[in-house]
C-alpha cells in the first residue's frame, strides 16, 4: 500500500479517535448500555447453573447488541455534524472506509473483551481454552467492525437509524454468529470434547472476516459515491 493511502487512512483514524475523545458522553453511554445488558442477562440466570450452549448464546446476544449499538454511529455522526461532504472532498472512499473500520475494530475489540469478561465473572462460568476464546473474539470483532461500518454508511441518511441498523446488519451476521457460538462453546467446554471443531469454527470466523474486508470497501465506494 502506497504512503498516500496510509496517510489518508491514518488521518481518518486519528480524526475518529479525536472525535471520540471530544464526545466522551457517547462512549460512556455505550459502555453503560453494554454493562446493563450483561448484568441483565447474568441476573436472569442468577443462582442457576448455565449450560455451555445457553451461556454462549447469551454472550453472543450481548456482543451483537454491543456491536450494532456502538459501531453504527461511525457514519451517522458525520451526517449529524454535517461533515460528510467535507470528508468526501478530503479523502478517497477506500481510505475513508479503512480508517473508519480500523477505529471500529479497536473499539469493538475493547468492547468485546470487556463484555466477555463481565459476563463470565458474573455468571461464574470457567473458560477451559482461553486462546480459542480470545482468537474468536478478535476475529468476530474485525468482522463486526467491517460489516457494521458498511451498514452505518447505508443507513446514515435514513430515518429510524437504530431500527434500520438491526434490520440491515443482523441478517449479514448470521453466519458469523453460528460459527462464533460453536467456537466459544468449545472454548468453555474444553477437554470434555475434542478441540478440533472449535478451532475449525474459529477459522471459519476469520475466513468470514477476510470475506467481509475483501468486499466491503468496494461496496462502500459505490454507496459513498452515490450519496
Amino acid at each position: 500500500m502506497s504512503s498516500p493511502w496510509i496517510a489518508e487512512i491514518s488521518a481518518v483514524f486519528r480524526k475518529e479517535v479525536k472525535s471520540e475523545l471530544r464526545n466522551k458522553s457517547a462512549t460512556y453511554a455505550s459502555f453503560m448500555l453494554n454493562a446493563v445488558t450483561v448484568f441483565t442477562l447474568a441476573f436472569a440466570f442468577f443462582g442457576r447453573k448455565l449450560t455451555s450452549e445457553a451461556a454462549t448464546g447469551m454472550l453472543w446476544a450481548a456482543l451483537l447488541f454491543a456491536g450494532v449499538g456502538t459501531l453504527t454511529r461511525v457514519f451517522v455522526s458525520e451526517e449529524e455534524q454535517g461533515t460528510a461532504d467535507l470528508l468526501r472532498l478530503w479523502s478517497r472512499p477506500h481510505a475513508v472506509y479503512w480508517g473508519k473500520a480500523l477505529f471500529a475494530f479497536v473499539l469493538m475489540t475493547a468492547t468485546a473483551l470487556v463484555v466477555a469478561l463481565l459476563f463470565f465473572l458474573l455468571t461464574g462460568i470457567q473458560i477451559a481454552v482461553w486462546q480459542l476464546l480470545c482468537m474468536t473474539l478478535v476475529g468476530a470483532s474485525a468482522a463486526l467492525a467491517g460489516t457494521v461500518t458498511l451498514v452505518s454508511a447505508l443507513i446514515a441518511r435514513g430515518k429510524n437509524r437504530g431500527t434500520l441498523a438491526g434490520v440491515v446488519a443482523l441478517p449479514l451476521l448470521v453466519p458469523l454468529v453460528a460459527l462464533g457460538v460453536s467456537a466459544v462453546r468449545v472454548a468453555v467446554e474444553g477437554g470434555t470434547n475434542s478441540l478440533a471443531p472449535g478451532w475449525s469454527s474459529c477459522g471459519g470466523v476469520w475466513l468470514y472476516t477476510l470475506l467481509v474486508l475483501a468486499t466491503a470497501p468496494y461496496q462502500f465506494a459505490v454507496i459513498w459515491g452515490e450519496q
